[in-house]
């Protein structure tokens, strides 16, 4: 069997396994790759090469699957792709037959699903293979595994390569992050130096003729801002500080602010926009709320996360100035036009982060508080992974207990971190000495430019959020412990290796095959590229940066 061949039928062996993340599907990754591992006669003689390996505390029971070829020397390729992919509603009741590539795509030429007309375009020219995951990412996953089974049948094989399928990457990048230790025990049992971890992502394309290659991955924060107000009834609304007024005005300053843009490279980051907000209150009354929060977004490159918490800070100091400012004018309108001495409202201006609010809360009411928090964060673990509380809910949670214990009761500001966090990785960010993959680059985008009359773009950063994020750390102590002090549910229900990551760094590149309308039913992966052009140029990779 050829290359071809063998890349569309694991292709249509991986699509037909579901594995929807999120959910006990994702487990069925293992019942496909127990089916490859057999298939492999280097397995059966190296039986010690390949496993499924536990993600520490994952709820749903979840397993990386990974494999070992061994060659000559030290040198080291880890190839990793993602085994979750979301689910098929949007296929509606044609739904079974998003893991049929051939069916779904004779479907769509029957005419029985309305598509537009660049989709039509695409499929009346048969270039390309519709279906959920042939583009995201089994479609890619299938070129690795059948370059692997290549090179298991090479004789003195020069280096060594590690594959991993990691699940959750749509959802917390659990299997990423749950392989870290996996990466440090093959590379000390077998003295493995990494010099790259190679992504099979797919990527848009707006010319033809211009492939595109990804050496880094943008880094990702949730910042939650958490306000508490000052209770009272609407007709004496002086004697009470409206939340939902302070965390507008956070909201209003930050949303698509320009002063969080960065710049790097030949990527532009788009600016922070708020996912969500909304009071404390369950039931209407007549009281203002007690409390009111959001969380935003925030997309970097190679700003470290104390950086983007100081300015989120700045601007929420300068809101709540701003509200007491505007607060205080209308009070001396309110008391003029009754007539009663003028006089300024009580509230100062109180920010804090929420490894600062923790500490407060140690220092005001010790064991009692730690006691009260471990329980409480139980009870949130539970709650998510049983799926009656939401990463959200839990995070507001925790928050409100804390406060619970600290002396303060005045409003307050506070600004912590949300899972999940994607730091952001460029290879320009490691030590010139370990990026050693440059010539290899060179020598596959030479061959694309030969072969195909191509180009190849390198873009510094995939933009779509990737796995990528974890193979490099490079930020300092001080960040490590911005990030451990201010995440809420870290170690709990999130937990990310950030000093062995640290310890593991390697190179990234992304090279994947052109794809579209990723997530959606029309999702479809251009055929030339998965079966010919990105084996070739992953291969021409993964020899030139081995020797």
């Amino acid at each position: 069997m050829g290359r071809r061949e063998r890349i569309e039928s694991i292709m249509k062996d991986y699509v037909a396994t579901v594995t929807h993340t999120g959910t006990e599907l994702e487990k069925n990754n293992q019942l496909f790759f127990e089916k490859w591992f057999n298939e492999q006669e280097y397995f059966r003689k190296n039986p010690d090469n390949f496993g499924f390996h536990d993600i520490e505390g994952d709820h749903l029971g979840r397993k990386v699957p990974w494999c070992l070829l061994k060659g000559e020397g030290n040198d080291t390729i880890v190839l990793i792709h993602h085994t979750d992919i979301v689910d098929t509603d949007a296929y509606g009741v044609y739904s079974e037959l998003a893991y049929k590539p051939d069916e779904i795509t004779e479907l769509y030429k029957e005419g029985k699903v309305e598509i537009s007309d660049e989709v039509k375009k695409d499929l009346d020219s048969g270039d390309w293979l519709f279906g959920r995951g042939v583009a995201d990412m089994k479609g890619g996953a299938a070129i690795h595994l059948a370059l692997l089974e290549e090179y298991m049948k090479e004789k003195d094989f020069n280096g060594n390569i590690v594959l991993i399928g990691v699940p959750d990457e749509e959802n917390l990048s659990a299997g990423m992050r749950g392989a870290v230790p996996l990466l440090k025990r093959l590379k000390e049992e077998h003295n493995l130096d990494y010099v790259l971890l190679l992504n099979v992502e797919p990527h848009d394309r707006d010319n033809p003729d211009v492939q595109t290659i990804y050496d880094g991955s943008v880094g990702k924060l949730m910042p939650v801002v958490y306000v508490r107000g000052a209770l009272t009834h609407v007709g004496h609304i002086f004697q009470g500080l409206n939340p939902i007024n302070l965390l507008s005005e956070i909201v209003r300053r930050t949303e698509v602010n320009p002063d969080f843009l960065e710049k790097v490279g030949n990527t532009v980051t788009p600016p922070p926009t708020w996912l969500y907000m909304k009071d404390g209150k369950n039931v209407y009354d007549v009281s203002l709320p007690m409390s009111a929060a959001g969380y935003m977004s925030v997309l970097t490159l190679s700003k470290p996360p104390k950086d983007i918490f100081e300015a989120i800070r700045k601007v929420s100091e300068e809101s709540f100035e701003r509200i007491i400012k505007d607060l205080n004018t209308s009070y001396e309108k309110y008391l003029e036009l009754k007539g009663e001495e003028v006089k300024e409202l009580p509230w100062k201006t109180n920010v804090k982060l929420y490894g600062e609010l923790y500490e407060q809360a140690v220092e005001d009411s010790g064991e009692e508080f730690l006691t009260a928090i471990k329980k409480y964060m139980k009870e949130t673990r539970e709650g998510i992974n049983n799926s009656t509380v939401t990463l959200i809910d839990g995070a507001y949670g925790i928050i409100e207990k804390t406060l619970e214990y600290v002396d303060d009761r005045s409003p307050m500001v506070v600004i912590a971190l949300a899972p999940p966090y994607y730091p952001n990785v460029n290879n320009l960010m490691m030590p010139e000495g370990k990026r050693r993959i440059d010539g290899g680059l060179e020598e596959m985008m030479d061959m694309v430019k030969d072969e195909w009359n191509q180009e190849c773009f390198v873009q510094n950063y995939f933009t779509g959020i990737s796995d990528l994020s974890y193979g490099m750390f490079e930020a300092d102590k001080e960040n490590i412990g911005y990030i451990e002090d201010n995440m809420l549910m870290w170690g709990d229900v999130y937990y990310i290796p950030l000093n062995e990551i640290k310890d593991l760094s390697m190179p990234v590149l992304n090279v994947g095959p052109w794809g579209k309308d990723y997530h959606k039913y029309v999702e479809r992966v251009y055929k030339v590229d998965l079966y010919e052009r990105t084996p070739k140029m992953v291969d021409k990779l993964i020899k030139s940066v081995l020797g």
